[in-house]
């Protein structure tokens, strides 16, 4: 009952415009701030030196391009075969930092994106009227989940991740139309419109499985949930990123490995029950001896099954729910695909996963609101306390995100060293974890970690 006061009460306080500022904008930018101290806070808590010693993979590989090729040379530059514009746009910024910077500085943009991204997430959600506590869980999601922890957490390389839920939620949760109505944010008001279209514009250039955002913009438009001038809009800037997509996989010097077959795809499914039990760490499905006497074996079908109900759930919402209902189903039906595909054509990798359990967590949320709203209040906290109890043994971001491997301030005096005793000599910069594999054979110049002594020698 006090959370549903407590909505009562935000509302009420938005029919006056110092206290609609207040809740539409001053709520979403604390959510921001918090999400982004979060983001921070499992870092330091996983290695108490990460924020200054760990540069994470891409994240070192892009601003050392600039340096060597320049931004614009860089932007476009293909990495694994296809665009990744957000990560190349921010690593222009970090590339005018000194070297010995890089570790601070990307961490702390990591935290800013994360930070625009729950903001934006709780304002969106509570816009399309969502209760303050769903609609603060997911926002938070992309930075307390217990999957983000594995490797995604605060990383820019990985800030795909963020633009695929925050441009997913968007699609999916259209807000009513009434731009007179003090809850409401006009969607088809074009500041509106436009701003989402560079949302989608970014995304689908950042990633091509963004691909998908089509199909929702097609539900929404059958059920005229969304502007025809608006979805007509949308479509042609991500086909225009997917074009760019096409055309730099096309044209890559080292072309992304396409390895599709029958193995990834059951392999894939069959990893979804345990994925999705990283909700609650420590549980998992596979052969056991109970009690060190009794074996005992999950069924076979688990994975087919949970596909099955995700699949099947997801296409009757889309089709006979209400207006939560078929975002419910939009919600699954797009985890299983941008979870599916990258995972089919390339392996298995927990990467894939995170996105999906994001998009899937915020549906059970929307499908439990109005029980949360009716909920007493300690009865909620009750909950929320057990499940922040139960997330605990992997708050902290695993070893493997946090373990300085070189860490950063030894590997910038190393080059340094090294170039001083040698200034011809060609050098190669290693970032955490201990990356590129295989010194950069998959990697192409010049997104790549070999540097001339001479270029290092003019940096200092």
């Amino acid at each position: 009952m006090a959370l549903a006061a407590g909505d009562a009460f935000a509302d009420a306080l938005e029919d006056t415009p110092s206290g609609r500022a207040a809740v539409r904008f001053g709520l979403p930018a604390l959510v921001g701030l918090l999400a982004g101290l979060v983001s921070l806070l499992r870092l330091w808590l996983g290695n108490h030196d990460a924020l200054t010693q760990v540069v994470w993979a891409e994240d070192g590989v892009f601003p050392l391009c600039v340096r060597k090729a320049g931004f614009l040379t860089c932007l476009v530059d293909p990495f694994a075969g296809y665009l990744l514009a957000l990560p190349r746009l921010v690593a222009g910024v970090v590339a005018a930092l000194p070297l010995s910077s890089w570790a601070l500085a990307t961490n702390l943009i990591a935290a800013g994106l994360a930070a625009l991204a729950c903001g934006f997430a709780f304002y969106w959600s509570r816009r399309f009227g969502l209760g303050w506590l769903a609609s603060l869980v997911i926002a938070l999601l992309p930075v307390v989940a217990p999957v983000v922890g594995l490797e995604a957490i605060n990383a820019l390389g990985s800030s795909y991740m963020l633009l695929l839920y925050v441009s997913t939620l968007v699609l999916a949760l259209p807000v009513a139309f009434d731009a007179g109505a003090s809850r409401t944010v006009a969607i088809w008001h074009w500041p509106t419109v436009i701003g989402i279209a560079l949302l989608l514009l970014v995304t689908t250039l950042t990633i091509p499985t963004a691909g998908v955002l089509i199909l929702l913009i097609a539900v929404q438009l059958v059920r005229r949930a969304i502007p025809r001038r608006a979805a007509l809009l949308w479509v042609i800037v991500i086909g225009l990123g997917l074009v760019a997509q096409w055309w730099t996989a096309a044209h890559a010097a080292k072309p992304r490995a396409i390895a599709a077959s029958w193995d990834s795809f059951t392999g894939w499914v069959n990893s979804l029950p345990e994925t999705i039990l990283t909700y609650w760490p420590g549980m998992q499905l596979g052969s056991y001896d109970f009690f060190g006497v009794f074996p005992v074996t999950s069924l076979a079908w688990t994975g087919a099954l949970v596909l099955l109900a995700l699949v099947v759930g997801g296409i009757l919402l889309v089709s006979f729910g209400g207006d939560h209902g078929v975002s419910i189903g939009l919600l699954l039906l797009s985890g299983v695909v941008i979870g599916a595909v990258p995972t089919i054509i390339g392996g298995s990798n927990n990467r894939y996963f995170v996105v999906p359990l994001l998009l899937w967590g915020a549906a059970a949320l929307i499908a439990l609101d109005p029980v949360i709203r009716r909920s007493r209040w300690w009865i909620t906290a009750l909950i929320v306390a057990l499940i922040a109890v139960a997330w605990s043994p992997m708050f902290a971001a695993s070893w493997f995100r946090t373990m300085p491997a070189p860490p950063w301030q030894d590997e910038v005096t190393r080059i340094e060293n090294s170039c001083k005793a040698d200034p011809g000599k060609m050098e190669r910069i290693i970032f955490s974890p201990y990356w590129p594999p295989n010194w950069g054979d998959a990697l192409s110049e010049p997104t790549h970690p070999d540097i001339s002594c001479l270029e290092v020698w003019k940096w200092q």
